[in-house]
């Protein structure tokens, strides 16, 4: 059984720490708040991307699996937007969401898989990486199943238990890195309950 560090388990969190917040505290400011929002409105609900605060307070929308940012979007000083493809080593500054929605399309779809470097980390050590790093789950309930979902996968896991839900979701991960599905029950998963999930709880 791999144990991960005390420290790894803390969730970090700031007095305000909604979208909003984040975007105007490190993100440049009130100014350029309306297009972090309309970044937002585009990717919030996008297979594989999450937002977060790196390089020291940068605020940046992410594409990518384990780790990775295959994919990266911030806005600029002048409102606009900056893309950047790790593959490539190419950015651009292009002006408006469609303009961004048009930057994707040709990169999008093969930016949700692990690139080769991360592939071959993942399984060097009889999959060490891939049994420790900590998978996020969201768990929801609709319709006499649970669906468990992985952030970087456009598909969920569904069963008449949040544990088959689960379960499911740590095949996903291995078939997504072509690890062997017996892999599955080590992975180091975390979930998350939506109100829909823990109404159904409380009330089976």
């Amino acid at each position: 059984m791999n144990e991960l560090p005390a420290y790894l388990s803390v969730k970090v969190n700031f007095a305000s720490s909604d979208y909003n917040n984040a975007c105007d505290t490190f993100g440049g400011g009130f100014e350029r708040l309306p297009a972090w929002r309309e970044l937002g409105n585009l990717l919030a609900h996008r297979a594989g991307w999450h937002f977060d605060v790196v390089n020291r307070g940068e605020a940046l929308w992410c594409l990518g699996v384990l780790g990775e940012c295959r994919l990266a979007i911030h806005v600029t000083e002048e409102s606009q937007y900056h893309c950047y493809d790790h593959g490539t080593d190419s950015d651009t500054v292009v002006a408006d969401i469609p303009a961004v929605e048009s930057w994707l399309q040709d990169r999008e779809e093969a930016a949700r898989q692990p690139s080769p470097v991360i592939m071959k980390m993942a399984s060097a050590e009889t999959w060490k990486l891939l049994k420790i790093y900590p998978f996020q789950l969201r768990v929801s309930w609709s319709d006499g199943y649970y669906a468990a979902s992985v952030a970087a996968l456009a598909e969920a896991s569904f069963g008449r238990t949040a544990a088959e839900a689960v379960n499911g979701a740590g095949e996903m991960i291995c078939q997504l890195f072509g690890a062997p599905a017996e892999l599955a029950p080590e992975l180091t998963l975390a979930a998350e309950l939506d109100a829909t999930a823990v109404r159904h709880i409380r009330t089976a």
